[in-house]
């Protein structure tokens, strides 16, 4: 077989780590500034195009042009241009996914540098969890937290919330609190009720607040898939989600996907 650019590579924490441990592991084994928001966009557009092919292994070259066009580059030389490197290096940075160099079924001969995501460890052995952080310094506003699917975050002290989503965030505290003002801007716009459009717009200005410092903040994730995580995760108090019977019900806050981002059944091509 020719020799391809892409190794074969699992990051090796991941590759040890168990439902307990795995989004520590999986944020420590980031090789890229993930913590620049459009790292976040192209790292969910990417699970997202997977998870919507039905594809074990998927072609390195044909997903670099699928994702620069449906995150509105030019072209794959203006989006590796931002990546800063070619996107089979950016991939095989990427700590949840293997890359390998394999032969085409379709056409015996024929070697492609492909990748699959790893997927995550089963409900089963993830245990629900609630993740806590008291913002206290610059540098807390600056660790990386790391929703799963089905996340979300309060913070009591302003009466706010972080909605939960059906993809993965991974962003600093910081980026994941200027989105939420982002977001509610947007919102305000077409809000026609003045108690309603104040109502926003204090909720942006006590945000603020607390990218300033000057509003004591908590943040407390409510984790119902086990797999969220900070990082630095020093300080941060984490406890088991728990009901009154002893145990959480995941289906408590069910999520929606829409139809087109569903996952499909992987088969072997």
């Amino acid at each position: 077989a020719p020799r391809s650019l892409v190794s074969t590579m699992v990051a090796p924490d991941l590759a040890t780590a168990d439902a307990a441990t795995y989004g520590s592991a999986m944020l420590d084994s980031f090789k890229i500034d993930i913590s620049h928001q459009e790292m976040e966009r192209i790292i969910i557009e990417l699970e997202l195009i997977y998870k919507t092919q039905p594809g074990q292994w998927l072609p390195i070259t044909g997903i670099a042009n699928m994702l620069a066009e449906e995150l509105g580059y030019e072209d794959q030389e203006e989006f590796e241009d931002a990546l800063k490197s070619s996107f089979a290096e950016f991939i095989g940075a990427l700590p949840h996914i293997e890359t390998r160099n394999m032969e085409s079924e379709l056409q015996p001969g024929l070697f492609r540098d492909v990748f699959r995501v790893i997927p995550d460890p089963s409900p089963e052995q993830c245990t629900p969890q609630r993740l806590v952080l008291k913002i206290e310094s610059r540098a807390d506003l600056w660790r990386i937290l790391m929703l799963h699917p089905g996340a979300y975050v309060e913070i009591p002290e302003l009466e706010f919330e972080i909605g939960q989503d059906h993809k993965r965030r991974v962003d600093s505290v910081y980026n994941h609190i200027t989105a939420s003002i982002f977001n509610l801007e947007r919102h305000v716009e077409m809000v026609g009720d003045a108690a309603e459009r104040k109502g926003i717009q204090d909720a942006c200005d006590a945000l603020r607040s607390v990218l300033d410092l000057e509003t004591t903040a908590t943040f407390v994730v409510t984790d119902p898939g086990g797999l969220s995580a900070f990082k630095p995760n020093e300080g941060v108090k984490v406890t088991a989600l728990e009901d009154e019977k002893g145990q959480y019900d995941r289906a408590a806050r069910a999520l929606a996907v829409p139809e087109h981002e569903k996952e499909m059944e992987k088969v072997d091509m």
